[in-house]
């Protein structure tokens, strides 16, 4: 019987996420590069006839999955690319390949190229945020602009989470060992982390206990080369800052290191929010991310507002 419990919590996840995937109007696809093979969402039937399109990259030990909610209420022309990046989600995910920022920079770089993109305009999430704006420094010919909600690598504030790993030698982000652990996770990253029935929490916790090994190797990867501040100057493009103020993973402070650092940008603030906006309050996030595609080359001052949230 728990066997079949299991199975059918499987079942009615993968039904979940086709059914969030279909409001969004979103297609799997799936493309080889040289690592190997990389899994992503797409509105388009063809993405390789648009030379320009928005892409959302996610956060370590997340998947592209993460942006389903947001990607039904975002507003954009443009192709919407939605990657599973390396190591992550149904992309290739072998222990011996590296998985630093730099690293993620390049794989990303492959990945426009073998789908014909010329530019993007970026949305990243924590992880996501640092790889975008690794590109827009390496490669800004091929960013049109960023929107960086909580990025890690741009600040050099504590947070509750790195007093906890300090306390404990555990990052309650990376390794899950039961349904408890995956509570705390929701609770570390989200204000109000949504309610989720036993039998689909089940499935959750038994799907991230699976992708521990390589959570862990991916999070001491990115690691080493996470301060990604020595290259803000060097970015020019319009950016939107969007982070919580509540946020436990990456305090509030650095948001604002990360506007002084980035010559045209604005900064948005989300009142009672934690660190993953995008799934927190999808549609509030979405109106303000399709607002600003919707003039990317708008010269942005730098600026706060603050915005509370029901």
């Amino acid at each position: 019987m728990p066997h079949f419990l299991d199975r059918f919590g499987d079942y009615l996840l993968a039904k979940a996420m086709e059914s969030q995937q279909k409001r969004a109007s979103l297609h799997t696809r799936n493309v080889d590069l040289s690592i190997g093979r990389i899994a992503f969402y797409t509105n388009r039937p063809d993405v390789s006839s648009y030379p320009e399109a928005v892409m959302l990259l996610h956060g370590a030990c997340a998947d592209k999955t993460t942006w389903l909610r947001f990607a039904s209420h975002l507003q954009c022309q443009a192709p919407l690319i939605i990657p599973d990046l390396p190591g992550h989600g149904q992309s290739i995910d072998r222990v011996d390949m590296h998985y630093s920022i730099a690293a993620q920079v390049k794989y990303l770089a492959e990945f426009m190229q073998a789908l014909s993109i010329t530019r993007a305009h970026i949305i990243g999430n924590s992880m996501g945020g640092a790889v975008a704006l690794g590109l827009a420094a390496a490669a800004p010919h091929q960013v049109a602009s960023l929107i960086l909600i909580s990025p890690v690598g741009t600040g050099r504030y504590d947070t509750k989470l790195m007093e906890h790993v300090a306390r404990t030698g555990r990052n309650p982000l990376v390794t899950i060992e039961s349904e408890a652990d995956f509570k705390n996770m929701l609770r570390f990253g989200m204000v109000k982390p949504p309610y989720l029935p036993g039998i689909l929490l089940s499935a959750l916790t038994r799907a991230r206990i699976a992708k521990n090994c390589i959570n862990e190797k991916v999070a001491a990867d990115i690691d080493r080369d996470m301060d990604q501040t020595a290259k803000l100057a060097q970015i020019t493009v319009p950016s939107l800052i969007i982070w919580g103020d509540q946020d436990q993973v990456l305090p509030l402070q650095n948001a604002t290191l990360l506007a002084q650092g980035l010559v045209d940008s604005k900064k948005v603030v989300l009142k009672n929010i934690g660190h993953v906006p995008m799934v927190e309050a999808s549609k509030q996030v979405a109106a303000l991310c399709s607002d600003f595609l919707s003039s990317p080359a708008l010269a942005l001052v730098s600026c706060v507002d603050t915005v509370s949230l029901p």
